[in-house]
C-alpha cells in the first residue's frame, strides 16, 4: 500500500483516537474520523498482546492488503485505525476480511 494512504506518526494516531468514532466486533477495535483530504488513510495497531513480531507483522500486511483491494469501495476522505485484539492470531484471511468489511459498514465508510 502506498505510503499517502497510511497513517504514520504518532500524532496521527493520537488524534484519531481522541476525536473519532469507535466501532468494535470480538477481533478489532476501529476508529474513524473525518479528515480534509482526498483519500483516506488506514493506520493498524497492533499489541505485543497479540503475539511475537511474526504474527504482528503478519496481522498488519492482512489488513493493509484488504483495505488496498477495497480502496474503491472506501468513502474518500477519512482516517482508520484499525486496533487488533489478540483473538485475532487464529482466524483466517477470509474471515479477517469479513470483519473489517462489516466494520467499515458499521462506521458508515463502506460505499456499495
Amino acid at each position: 500500500m502506498n505510503r499517502c494512504f497510511r497513517l504514520t506518526k504518532n500524532f496521527e494516531f493520537m488524534n484519531v483516537y481522541r476525536a473519532g468514532k469507535r466501532w468494535s466486533c470480538a477481533y478489532f477495535n476501529m476508529y474513524v474520523k473525518k479528515n480534509n483530504l482526498e483519500r483516506t488513510r488506514l493506520g493498524v495497531s497492533i499489541s505485543k498482546k497479540v503475539g511475537k513480531s511474526v504474527v504482528r507483522n503478519r496481522l498488519k500486511r492482512r489488513i493493509k492488503e484488504i483495505f488496498r483491494e477495497s480502496i474503491g469501495n472506501i468513502k474518500k476522505g477519512y482516517d482508520v485505525v484499525i486496533s487488533v485484539k489478540p483473538e485475532t492470531a487464529n482466524i483466517e484471511y477470509g474471515q479477517m476480511k469479513k470483519e473489517i468489511k462489516n466494520l467499515l459498514r458499521r462506521g458508515r465508510v463502506w460505499d456499495d
